[in-house]
């Protein structure tokens, strides 16, 4: 009985200390990467479970404290959003993260709860083994069920550096993320077992510090153009008002037409920087304007409208003009963002989105590639959808540059912008391609294939970026083999678990029989 009342006291504020612990995790993500927080603060819950693993009634509980911190932690910025669409404030936009970040907790507490409830040694190098595999699982599911969001795998923490993003261009988002869990065991076991510590570090350190030495990539040169990055730094409040339409006009043309930009080869605005259909661009005094007279090309996000009888579909989609709109291509987004363009089960819930509008926007059929010249060939992605790579798979590598345009002013001077920047810096590595990045408030920049920024203009800040690029590609291991390489590592993983179990239970056998 005594025993009892000290560890329910020792215990009494737990659960307030290990939500805050999760929500210090979050601080190893962009924008501040303090990344060992986030790896001793799951070394250090494992130890804590391992306290209380007899009270299996809470490890769940503990669990979920723990992994709701972190994606509150994470994912605040999205109730900025539902205040800047002035659809609730901040009331529904808390309750929207705190809802979605109990979800997604779900899929790191269970995990810990397996783990916990059905292992019984925490010693032997099986715990690891299954550790590991058991969490990289719950990751990539947590990633793809439903419609899918990746944006807090743990590999991600990774994305602040080209050493440490290169792991990205061989393993993947996945692939990373189970090298990832392997240094968390790692320095489990350095705590009480200094091989066994050695020996989950390995991982990481091969691919981290040994395989770009042994791979040896090499940059292939396609071509140099000159490109104009726009950010106009236009208020999403501002927008859709119809009273500021002028002056939003003219600092978007006015920005376009800076001098030189008859010599440049490429200019690009972010998402949605008109807010009228693409056609109008066609009638002369819009085609004045930009002067698309003079313009080489140009690419724009605008909506674009299908009507069909009566019904009417509205696409979030990015234009490529070419030659004084003599050629037109489009891309529309595949991947739409749940109840910012879209509502889900809108028949159900009678909800209004924050994008304008009452219709849900129409996501795209196919993914398609913009010819801009003989030599190159863009990947046009709008948003988030850089963080899906999936989408675009079927395309067979058939592009050697990836322009992708943003609008992430819904989240103001918070961590999202930045979060969003490294989801695409872990894009351009993956691929191997230079990325182009348009944001219609920040952040946008060049990145190049190994991760690195070649220029960027940061977050409420208006102007062009200029540049001449040397555009260059990494055939990447990624790129060629895609998700091939992490099944493969997972199949080995779960093979070496049923080794190692069968290996125990044969040494219990034979101990009994003496």
């Amino acid at each position: 009985m005594k025993n009892k009342k000290i560890l329910t006291l020792n215990f009494k504020y737990a659960g307030f200390i290990i939500f805050s612990i999760g929500v210090i995790s979050s601080f190893g993500f962009a924008p501040f990467h303090f990344f060992p927080l986030t790896i001793f603060s799951y070394v250090f819950l494992i130890y804590f479970l391992k306290k209380i693993k007899r009270e299996k009634k809470n490890i769940f509980l503990y669990s979920l404290l723990y992994s709701l911190g972190i994606h509150l932690g994470l994912l605040y910025w999205i109730a900025i959003s539902f205040q800047t669409a002035n659809s609730g404030g901040y009331y529904a936009g808390s309750l929207a993260v705190f809802i979605l970040s109990v979800f997604l907790s779900i899929f790191l507490a269970l995990p810990f709860y397996f783990l916990f409830k059905y292992n019984r040694s925490f010693k032997n190098i099986s715990f690891g083994f299954l550790f590991i595999f058991i969490f990289t699982t719950f990751d990539w599911l947590k990633g793809n069920i439903l419609w899918g969001f990746p944006w807090t795998s743990i590999s991600s923490l990774w994305s602040f550096s080209s050493i440490t993003l290169f792991p990205f261009s061989v393993f993947g988002v996945w692939g990373y993320s189970l090298i990832t869990y392997s240094l968390i065991v790692s320095f489990y076991y350095f705590f009480f077992n200094l091989k066994k510590g050695i020996f989950f570090s390995l991982p990481f350190i091969f691919a981290t510090f040994i395989l770009p030495n042994i791979l040896k990539v090499s940059e292939n040169k396609i071509d140099t153009i000159s490109v104009r990055i726009v950010q106009p730094n236009i208020k999403q409040e501002d927008k859709w008002d119809k009273k500021k339409f002028i002056n939003n006009y003219k600092k978007l043309s006015s920005l376009i037409t800076l001098p030189g930009y008859k010599e440049i080869d490429l200019i690009i605005l972010p998402e949605t920087a008109i807010d009228f259909g693409i056609d109008e661009l066609n009638k002369n005094k819009n085609k004045n304007s930009f002067d698309l007279a003079q313009i080489k090309n140009i690419i724009i996000g605008a909506l674009r409208i299908k009507k069909n009888d009566n019904e009417v579909n509205i696409f979030n989609s990015m234009f490529l003009i070419q030659k004084n709109n003599t050629n037109i291509l489009y891309h529309d987004k595949l991947k739409l963002v749940p109840f910012g363009e879209f509502i889900p089960f809108s028949k159900i819930f009678k909800l209004n989105k924050l994008t304008s509008g009452q219709i849900d926007f129409s996501p795209g059929e196919n993914p398609r590639v913009f010819e801009l010249s003989a030599k190159i060939n863009i990947l046009p992605l709008i948003c988030y959808e850089v963080i899906f790579p999936k989408l675009t798979s079927e395309l067979n590598n058939n592009y050697n540059l990836i322009v992708n345009i943003t609008n992430d002013d819904w989240y103001k001077n918070s961590s999202g912008p930045y979060q969003h920047f490294s989801h695409s810096k872990i894009r351009a590595v993956m691929e191997g391609r230079t990325l182009i990045r348009s944001a219609n408030t920040g952040i946008s920049g060049i990145i190049n294939p190994k991760g690195i920024v070649i220029s960027k203009l940061g977050i409420q800040k208006e102007g062009v970026i200029d540049y001449r690029l040397n555009i260059k590609n990494i055939e990447t291991v990624y790129s060629v083999y895609r998700e091939k390489v992490f099944y493969l590592i997972m199949l080995t993983l779960f093979m070496l678990i049923c080794i190692s179990f069968f290996y125990n239970k044969f040494k219990k056998d034979k101990s009994k029989s003496y």
